[in-house]
């Protein structure tokens, strides 16, 4: 397959180009800015958009997205032209070349009030991003229905270094702080690695597979207990880092428990996820602290 990869320098796109590449696929990478082997495109500009759309590809993996909540909850219009419009624009030019297309969504598309969610449970999303997001949704199956909708949970990885990594960042930097910090220990997170999307979208292409897949990791964690663990890990102090066990208040509100149901695309044959802790111990060396 010919595989536009959008958002390819980014921290899920990268993983998926390094995947896909060893996978006998010629990949075509885009990112935002200008760099060595990408084709460079604001995908949010009509004249950026059709140079990636003139393109030799027959399938799009769509993962360039306004991801930060608060972002989005600020920057409503910035949000919608992005994580909307865009890729109805995408789902338009692969459905009229009817070609295959890959979109990636989020757990943030559910409330969080009724957890574990399953692929047929509606949308009720409580904050912005996820409004744009299951919008996106519904725009890119009534144009492509034979599109793959991958909604996954919380990132982390480290192909594109620490820095692209906000969870894995966040808590580095967390950890190598000498003063006392307080971390949210109220929102459930199932933080799920770059590397097993990666597979998981290959894998579905691979079976020629149509409709919504949940992917997660099935560790039941909060940031403040990640923290913990990447220290213990790394072998590092923790000692000031405390449980802040109140909502924080934030811009945009975020589920307490989006836990996603993941039973279909196992039922298929996708093995589960690597425990976080066994994944951190295996990649902690490239943290470079």
């Amino acid at each position: 397959m010919n595989i536009l990869v959008t958002g390819a320098s980014g921290l899920l796109g990268s993983d998926i180009v390094l995947y896909f590449a060893s996978s006998d696929h010629q990949i075509i990478k885009n990112s935002f800015s200008e760099r060595p082997g990408f084709i460079a495109a604001d995908i949010t500009k009509k004249e950026d958009l059709n140079k990636l759309i003139a393109l030799n590809w027959d399938c799009i993996v769509h993962t360039t997205a306004a991801r930060d909540p608060d972002t989005c909850e600020i920057n409503r219009q910035d949000a919608f032209n992005l994580n909307v419009t865009a890729a109805e624009e995408l789902a338009k030019a692969a459905a009229e070349r009817r070609a295959k297309f890959v979109f990636i969504s989020t757990d943030y598309v559910f409330s969080g009030n009724n957890p574990p969610y399953m692929e047929t449970d509606k949308p009720d999303p409580i904050n912005y991003y996820g409004e744009t997001k299951a919008e996106a949704e519904k725009r890119v199956l009534a144009l492509c229905p034979d599109a793959i909708i991958m909604r996954v949970s919380v990132l982390y990885g480290i192909n594109t270094g620490l820095k692209a990594s906000p969870l894995l960042y966040s808590s580095i930097k967390a950890i190598e702080s000498k003063t006392e910090l307080l971390i949210d220990n109220t929102i459930i997170r199932y933080p799920v690695y770059t590397g097993d999307v990666a597979a998981a979208l290959n894998f579905l292409l691979q079976i020629n597979a149509i409709g919504i897949f949940h992917l997660s990791s099935e560790d039941k964690t909060t940031k403040f207990q990640i923290t913990k663990d990447i220290a213990s890990l790394l072998g590092k102090d923790s000692s000031h880092i405390k449980p802040l066990n109140t909502i924080p208040l934030t811009p945009a509100k975020r589920p307490i428990d989006s836990h996603l149901d993941c039973s279909k695309i196992y039922s298929l044959g996708f093995p589960k996820s690597l425990p976080f802790k066994e994944r951190i111990d295996i990649i902690k060396d490239k943290f470079k602290m």
